[in-house]
């Protein structure tokens, strides 16, 4: 028997923007121009003033945990701050160029030791990870270009007192992955080339003689772009990267874990290089709906719909815990963006209901289905939305409903109707759940 689940995660989860933790932050201004920081910081900013000049632009980080554009860390732990200042220059053909400079403490003061320039835009976001068994974590700098599937990848490491580049590499989107749990992180660089429609994935392993490719795995070329990859694990424990990808039909899932010491698709492609194990119409990506530590694939199955309009559609949305070789459905929800809720089913109900949607008074209903004689049956339930004073004043005059759950300006209400496939008031309270209070 199927598990309940009574919410929806990372599908329904918001970012929410911090400035970097580990350190000192710097109030957001485009420039090196008054209001100073004041106190250690304000020397810090001096010390890049003087090395660069003050006609420059601070650039700030658009995701990630680190968003300052001058981020203090105590990189090697010795009780002193690293610092690592991002700034914009114009070349004289006024091309816009990256900078990163690092800032140390040396013989008692702060000295800007070296600069790095990078041909891109922006920078999107700093990590910090043990990518070699040593002491020191190498410092990933995610570099914007003009397109969001071209980026540049770069590591740095302090060595011998200064930053220098280890690698950079052109990719789509990436991620740092401790496949065996070491506690050295590998990383694995997915690039898009969108021309010839090829996408591919790569491990790449940071040695004694820098960087190797370990191995590549072909995955569909055939997207438009891709979320943030999630490393996760499979629900048999299997570490795994999960990355979601936006095609014309819809969404996808990669799934990629190290099988015999190389990078393998755990999703089989087919003869035109393309993953429809994972397609799903709607634009639901990857989560752990089962709560359990792992992701689950949402998987998009078409309901029968009630309604004189051919062209109306409406879609199950199946949960399924995946062990690497077979996915197993775990849950089924039935998501409504418009009015902001979403519902999970009584296991019965697969391929047993069909959905009736009145949009214009905001209600939803569900009936029996007889998948061979396509037939409808009773009505076992209905979803209505009201407003919050409707409700409140007139509640007495909506006969048969009962309150779920409210927002700030709604009520969500249920009517159940005589079937034998009604769970009772209970679990409709249970399983009726808003979409803006799951993002909290």
């Amino acid at each position: 028997k199927m598990k309940k689940m009574s919410f929806l995660p990372l599908l329904l989860a918001v970012c929410v923007f911090f400035a970097s933790c580990s350190g000192f932050g710097v109030d957001i201004d485009d420039s090196l121009s008054p209001p100073k920081p004041s106190g250690e910081l304000y020397e810090i900013q001096k010390t890049l003033e003087t090395a660069v000049g003050d006609d420059v632009r601070l650039v700030y980080p658009s995701a990630g945990e680190y968003r300052s554009a001058i981020i203090t860390k105590d990189i090697n732990f010795d009780g002193k701050y690293d610092v690592f200042s991002f700034y914009s220059t114009e070349t004289d053909d006024k091309t816009t160029v990256m900078h990163i400079n690092y800032i140390a403490w040396l013989d008692g003061k702060w000295v800007s030791v070296n600069d790095h320039q990078v041909n891109c835009t922006g920078v999107e976001s700093i990590e910090f990870v043990n990518l070699d068994s040593g002491d020191t974590p190498q410092i990933l700098v995610n570099w914007t270009r003009y397109s969001a599937l071209n980026k540049l990848l770069s590591v740095y490491s302090i060595e011998s007192g200064e930053l220098r580049e280890v690698m950079s590499a052109d990719y789509s989107v990436y991620s740092a992955c401790d496949f065996d749990s070491d506690g050295i992180s590998e990383l694995v660089a997915v690039h898009l080339d969108s021309e010839n429609k090829k996408s591919t994935a790569t491990l790449l392993k940071l040695g004694e003689d820098g960087f190797s490719e370990n191995s590549t795995c072909r995955l569909d070329g055939n997207v438009t772009s891709y979320h943030t990859p999630v490393f996760s694990k499979f629900s048999n424990g299997t570490p795994a990267l999960f990355v979601d990808a936006v095609k014309s039909t819809g969404m996808i899932t990669e799934i990629l874990c190290v099988k015999d010491g190389v990078l393998t698709s755990a999703v089989p492609m087919t003869s035109a290089n393309e993953n429809v194990n994972t397609l799903r119409a709607s634009l639901v990506p990857a989560a752990d709906f089962g709560r359990d530590g792992t992701l689950d694939i949402p998987l998009a199955v078409k309901l029968p719909v009630i309604s004189t309009d051919d062209s109306d559609s409406a879609y199950l949305t199946v949960w399924n815990s995946f062990d690497g070789v077979v996915f197993k459905p775990i849950a089924y929800t039935v998501i409504n963006y418009t009015d902001g809720y979403y519902f999970n089913m009584p296991d019965n109900w697969f391929d047993t209901v069909a959905l009736e949607r009145r949009l214009d008074s905001r209600q939803r209903a569900f009936f029996r289905w007889d998948s061979e004689l396509l037939e409808v049956g009773e009505e076992i339930m209905r979803i209505s939305v009201f407003d919050i004073a409707d409700w409140d004043a007139h509640s007495s005059l909506y006969e048969g409903y009962f309150e779920c759950t409210r927002s700030s300006q709604y009520v969500y209400c249920i009517r159940l109707g005589n079937s034998a496939l009604n769970p009772g008031e209970e679990y409709f309270k249970e399983n009726l759940r808003l979409i803006e209070k799951e993002k909290k």
